[in-house]
């Protein structure tokens, strides 16, 4: 028994974070944005300042790229080398959410919480995605459980790696770190007595400054070094500016995130929000746990503070996720032991939705993938596995038969669609992503010489375009910019789509199309509608020479 549980853990996490881990080409901008500057970083030996197309890039700080950097050089420059780090980080992400699932609780639920975690959409989303926030989240919820777990189990030598693994935080995506800590934190000083007494009984002065000496360096190297511009782009562009301003023209919307949580926590969603109703009816009647208490404030504050943004991005939110496990891995808990108290009633009827849940997500997959997605006929399968995974589980909760300790049926379920997912989506996309194909004929014809390369309003394929062609490259938006561009004496190529090769020319710039290739303008799931829009027109042009 103890063998099988061991290879299911090793399938479940092999299939979730590293297979075909460097087969889909890059597709969201900022993953090629960021995989760009790492390989630059790796090319240049610059470790202390990231660059993207040869100028300072102030988005994050310095430590993602560092580990982006240390895959591509152990793996290649290439996705794979890209998405190592996510991936492999993902592990101590799980192993911390076990660990402190253990220390709060019982192993059984940490064990159960931390594979919740390892199997659920948005790990098996972000450790296959080259962007900071895996990393950013398994230092920042690694830090915190230490803490929580130094507070908590009177274990006050714990606090000290707490606080070295929320400084690498900071030096990952900035100071976010000090404004969710402070938040969650002071959240639970609000809430409960007991949790108060116990946080404040740590170091937390000389915490805070060990934070501060070990994160500050780099901020101060790079104020020293680009002065004012890394002062405006970094904490007012990339940090002031994104979260007050509505640079984007967006709605507020207080339910995003609760929209994203809700789908992210699938299956387990209707249990989530079970153990948040009895958990709300135990802290009114001073019952909950201090270790729950703790799991809820730190959620509430993520959600909170993300929530107030005026910009936003689903995967903002993740560092909730291991704390959700958690709890939805207690209440597991509390569901298969068949107690039924007045304390867990919404838990339970929450818990035998998972059965139900499954079931209407095959059937509603295998019909929208007949119906609506063009995809081979074998992909049916994973539908199929989910829905035959959710009439057993069903049947199980309602026949009262004895439930395992960890739900091996939903999790294999999920990890087939997963499975599915890799082996027959990501290469139908792959179908018809040119881009690449595109970015290498340029390259080839390019070579190291003198002949320059362009975008001419590529929007969120140019990043991708200038990893491919691996070539310096002129991103150009406006007409007078395309017009300077191929003024200049010395030959050049531009990609854009044939639409906007008719706009130019109609300003009169003189231009003609060398090479040309069908493919998606769109970077969503609208890629594999059967009735998808008519492929564009992507084309690489060049200067017509007067005859």
């Amino acid at each position: 028994m103890k063998l099988l549980r061991i290879i299911g853990v090793a399938t479940l996490l092999f299939v979730v974070l590293f297979w075909q881990l460097g087969t889909a080409s890059f597709w969201d901008p900022d993953e090629a944005h960021y995989a760009e500057a790492s390989r630059e970083m790796l090319r240049t030996g610059d470790w202390l300042a990231p660059y993207y197309n040869g100028q300072p890039y102030f988005d994050k700080p310095i430590l993602f790229y560092w580990f982006q950097a240390a895959g591509m050089a152990v793996a290649g420059e290439n996705e794979t080398g890209a998405r190592l780090g996510p991936a492999v980080v993902a592990i101590a992400l799980v192993a911390a959410t076990i660990w402190l699932g253990t220390v709060l609780f019982s192993f059984e639920i940490g064990f159960t919480g931390g594979l919740l975690l390892a199997a659920s959409p948005p790990v098996f989303a972000l450790a296959r995605y080259a962007i900071l926030d895996m990393i950013f989240t398994a230092f920042l919820f690694g830090g915190v459980s230490l803490i929580a777990a130094a507070a908590l189990k009177d274990r006050p030598h714990l606090q000290w790696p707490g606080y070295v693994l929320i400084a690498l935080s900071v030096v990952t995506k900035g100071p976010l770190s000090f404004v969710l800590c402070g938040l969650a934190f002071g959240v639970a000083l609000l809430a409960s007595a007991d949790v108060r007494r116990r946080l404040l009984a740590l170091n937390w002065i000389s915490g805070l400054l060990l934070v501060v000496l070990l994160s500050l360096p780099w901020f101060i190297y790079m104020w020293l070094r680009f002065r004012d511009a890394f002062v405006q782009g970094y904490f007012f562009d990339e940090n002031v500016s994104l979260f007050a301003s509505n640079r984007f023209n967006t709605k507020f919307d207080p339910l995003f995130y609760v929209r994203v949580l809700a789908a992210g926590l699938l299956p387990w969603t209707g249990l989530a929000i079970g153990k948040l109703w009895d958990d709300a009816k135990a802290y009114r009647g001073k019952t909950l746990d201090s270790g729950s208490i703790l799991l809820w404030c730190w959620t509430i504050a993520i959600v909170a503070f993300f929530t107030a943004s005026r910009f936003k991005l689903d995967h903002y939110v993740f560092p909730a996720a291991p704390a959700l496990c958690l709890i939805c891995a207690r209440g597991w808990a509390e569901f298969r032991t068949r107690v039924g108290t007045t304390a867990n009633t919404a838990t339970r009827l929450g818990a035998q939705t998972i059965g139900p849940i499954l079931v209407l997500a095959g059937a509603g997959g295998g019909y929208f993938m007949i119906a609506r997605l063009d995809l081979p006929n074998a992909a049916i399968l994973a539908p199929a596995v989910m829905l035959v995974a959710g009439v057993i589980v069903t049947a199980r909760v309602f026949s009262h038969a004895r439930l395992p300790a960890v739900p091996w049926i939903t999790l294999t379920a999920m990890v087939a669609t997963y499975a599915a997912v890799i082996f027959w989506v990501l290469p139908a996309l792959e179908q018809r992503k040119v881009i690449p194909d595109v970015a290498r004929w340029v390259r080839e014809r390019a070579g190291t010489g003198g002949v320059r390369v362009g975008t001419y309003r590529l929007n969120r394929w140019s990043n991708a375009f200038r990893f491919y062609v691996d070539h310096p490259t002129a991103h150009m938006d406006g007409v007078e910019e395309a017009r300077a561009f191929f003024a200049e004496p010395s030959p050049a190529y531009a990609v854009m789509t044939r639409q906007f090769l008719y706009e130019l020319a109609g300003e009169g710039i003189p231009l003609q199309v060398e090479y040309e290739r069908d493919g998606m303008w769109v970077t969503s799931g609208r890629a594999l509608w059967r009735r998808r829009e008519p492929p564009t027109k992507f084309v690489v042009v060049s200067r017509k020479l007067e005859p």
